[in-house]
């Protein structure tokens, strides 16, 4: 699992790359994933913001927007998958929420929006974990057009993240919570991510044999001249 991490520059580096190979433990403990981050430095200090419809106050439409695709002009459409804006708690603007998962909205990625706790890191792992179990009902669909739903018989996004019926809500304990629906979708989330894999294989071929052709025919262009 691929996952481009737009870290804060208020959020120390050590801390978060830590983090991250705690999460990816984590995550291959139950799944057999294995993730792969890419850190940009980004800084989140001043972001405009906007009141949603139900009061939650979140980064404009246009900000996302412009972020995503300055993402897509270099990571195209299966590049990551994941992308993930971790926001320092003193630059966390946005209210109602600790976090926000947007899948294929933005061209073919799941953007997810994290906040970070500087005094506690259970926050801050279990907001990722919260956010990317959101994204995987999303991903099944687009990429094997599965429904979670119907095939486990429940919401996966009210059950297995938000706590409805057998399940906890993740995060609001150890922020590892619902390890058994993680293994349960871990199937199809593996499926899915080798197909975008594929995908992204397709396409660097494709751009390869493109830069090929040109290099062979420019030259035989200049000399027409």
């Amino acid at each position: 699992m691929r996952t481009l991490v737009k870290l804060d520059l208020k959020i120390d580096k050590d801390e978060a790359l830590a983090l991250l190979d705690d999460y990816a433990d984590f995550i291959k403990e139950h799944t057999g994933i294995e993730c792969e981050f890419y850190v940009e430095r980004k800084d989140f200090s001043q972001v405009p913001t906007h009141v949603e419809s139900d009061g939650d106050i979140k980064p404009t439409p246009a900000y996302r927007t412009a972020l995503m695709k300055d993402v897509h002009n270099r990571y195209r459409d299966y590049g990551a998958d994941n992308v993930v804006m971790w926001v320092h708690e003193d630059n966390f603007l946005y209210k109602g929420i600790w976090g926000q998962n947007w899948s294929y909205i933005y061209h073919k990625f799941s953007l997810q929006l994290c906040r970070w706790d500087k005094d506690n890191s259970a926050n801050t792992f279990g907001t990722l974990y919260h956010e990317q179990m959101h994204s995987f009902d999303r991903l099944v669909l687009e990429e094997l057009q599965i429904d979670v739903n119907k095939l486990f018989g429940y919401d996966w996004d009210a059950g297995a993240v938000h706590g409805a019926g057998k399940w906890d809500y993740i995060g609001r304990g150890t922020g590892r919570e619902n390890t058994e629906a993680l293994k349960q979708i871990a199937p199809y989330v593996m499926s899915a991510l080798k197909k975008r894999k594929e995908k992204h294989a397709k396409e660097v071929g494709l751009l390869k044999k493109l830069i090929k052709v040109l290099s062979t025919y420019i030259p035989l262009l200049a000399r027409l001249k």
